[in-house]
């Protein structure tokens, strides 16, 4: 609709959307994995892994993007915010203003329920695979290429052994950790990825009470940028 076809008793400013197709929370995956994309290949052929025809099949000649990252089920909350800090710069001689621009803070924050398995911190960190003396900490990814991504820490202060990852102060956690989200609609079809690198985690929240059924967990993150992933989506929609 351009503007001089501006009716708002005869038709919607947003025209062309088709009905009943939403955006929502059941059709949004938060999954963990590497600090940054190049260290599966570089963002293209990550881009490349999780690209999905209609149908929700991976495209062939790729690698899984199962085999690089990690779902992260039962979260009942999720809040992604960035700020950009601007700076206005005024003369003498005018009433005139220039907007200096500064850097971007994303994070990221969201809780879960610890209904079985491996606690919330565990899931976070399955990209690494370490040995704490004569333990392995084992990547939860499982695959081949999960073994082969480049992960050059050895643990000293344990973060806890198999499910259990509670210990905040173990150095495992001044390692960076990266997050991927992944967003259809309600018909399943593609909209958009993003990657949120280089995260580290300054808050873990653990919580039950004496009336309560369930042990909630949550963490709040800072990341150091997003990246872009190129899927196979819908196409761009444009106002009719």
């Amino acid at each position: 609709m351009s503007f001089s076809e501006w009716g708002p008793y005869t038709r919607q400013v947003q025209g062309g959307l088709l009905d009943n197709r939403y955006i929502s929370g059941q059709f949004c995956l938060l999954a963990a994995g590497p600090p940054r994309l190049a260290h599966v290949g570089g963002a293209s052929s990550f881009a490349s892994a999780v690209s999905v025809s209609g149908s929700g099949e991976a495209q062939t000649g790729n690698p899984a993007a199962d085999n690089i990252v990690y779902p992260l089920g039962l979260v009942q909350n999720l809040n992604l915010s960035q700020n950009i800090n601007f700076s206005r710069i005024f003369e003498i001689g005018s009433a005139r203003s220039y907007t200096i621009p500064g850097r971007s803070v994303g994070q990221l924050g969201f809780g879960t329920i610890w209904y079985d398995g491996p606690s919330l911190l565990r899931r976070i960190y399955s990209y690494y695979e370490d040995w704490l003396g004569n333990t392995q900490i084992a990547s939860l990814i499982g695959s081949g290429d999960a073994i082969s991504i480049p992960n050059p820490h050895d643990v000293v202060i344990p973060p806890g052994y198999e499910n259990l990852y509670l210990n905040l102060a173990s150095d495992l956690f001044a390692q960076p950790t990266g997050f991927m989200m992944y967003i259809k609609d309600n018909d399943k079809t593609v909209i958009g990825a993003i990657y949120m690198e280089q995260a580290v985690l300054p808050t873990h929240n653990w919580s039950t009470d004496s009336q309560g059924l369930l042990i909630q967990e949550g963490i709040s993150a800072q990341f150091e940028r997003i990246v872009p992933v190129r899927v196979r989506a819908a196409a761009l929609r444009v106002a009719a």
